[in-house]
């Protein structure tokens, strides 16, 4: 069973298939042609659900007009959609692998969830991390944090204005929840009484641990990056001082051998052996009388 699922979710092209080979490329080379347009219709879509929530001030038509209009875009992520699990050179694993899409498009309820193609645009600020790994995963978990409370607060209050019992009525107050939600604080001050607002309200929990692990993990990388780097630093400190420090004794022991001092050993074998110690003097005592021959 293991096997078969295994087989199933595997997207990877076969290398020794040429037809699977030829549909990476073509998927490929259609998701990177089509990559702006969709962002910039995620984009479209947010924001007219933004004037759709917060403009209390639309009239039944110019809510009909902004539900057409999403409804549009919706049509266009269908088709994209379509196109891109036919091109897929493994169809089934292509859907399975995409499940925030089928989501989207299957369910009129979550087609609010489709936007979140909109963090592709955050790519380029991302990669504009002022640190490598640490700096990119940083600033991709507030990007994250930012919209992700932006968006539920936005699927939140569409759920509950109105609503019998509900207290989450301004958009300050779907904001609030967000935060103390996604912080797994839970006051308690404001909870959700519709259906389709306490499935936002697990979805955002479950993601909101999850951020919270990456924050973690992202402040423990940083310090542990920051104290190895000094570290090395202080090794390649000490090494230098210790090439000077040799160096230096190799010209002074250079210099004293010029000057006719003798009893040192040439630089080179210094570096190589312990100095040999210097011959014992020979001695100056006056050699001893032989003896009177004998009378």
């Amino acid at each position: 069973m293991d096997r078969i699922w295994a087989h199933i979710t595997d997207s990877t092209p076969d290398p020794d298939n040429p037809r699977q080979v030829r549909a990476q490329g073509r998927l490929d080379a259609y998701e990177r042609r089509t990559a702006l347009a969709m962002v910039l219709l995620a984009v479209g879509y947010l924001v007219l659900y933004s004037f759709y929530v917060l403009d209390e001030g639309l009239t039944s038509e110019g809510l009909d007009r902004l539900d057409t209009a999403m409804n549009v875009i919706w049509v266009v992520f269908i088709v994209d959609l379509t196109l891109r699990t036919v091109l897929a050179p493994k169809h089934i694993a292509y859907l399975v692998h995409h499940p925030l899409d089928v989501i989207a498009v299957a369910v009129p309820a979550f087609r609010v969830l489709r936007v979140l193609r909109v963090l592709t645009a955050g790519q380029w600020l991302i990669s504009r991390g002022s640190r490598l790994r640490v700096g990119r995963t940083a600033t991709a978990v507030v990007f994250a944090v930012a919209f992700l409370t932006y968006l539920s607060s936005l699927a939140v209050l569409n759920a509950e204005r109105g609503a019998k019992g509900a207290d989450i009525e301004s958009f300050g107050d779907a904001v609030w929840w967000s935060l103390v939600t996604m912080a797994t604080v839970g006051y308690g001050d404001y909870v959700p009484v519709t259906t389709n607002g306490r499935i936002v309200a697990v979805g955002l929990m479950v993601v909101g641990i999850s951020l919270l692990g990456l924050v973690g993990a992202s402040v423990a990388s940083a310090v542990v990056t920051r104290i190895s780097g000094r570290a090395q630093e202080g090794q390649s400190a000490v090494k230098e001082d210790l090439e000077a420090l040799r160096t230096e004794i190799a010209a002074l022991r250079q210099a004293l051998l010029d000057a006719g001092v003798t009893g040192l050993t040439r630089p080179s074998e210094t570096d190589s052996a312990p100095p040999a110690s210097a011959a014992p003097p020979a001695s100056t005592a006056r050699p001893a009388h032989p003896p009177s021959p004998p009378e």
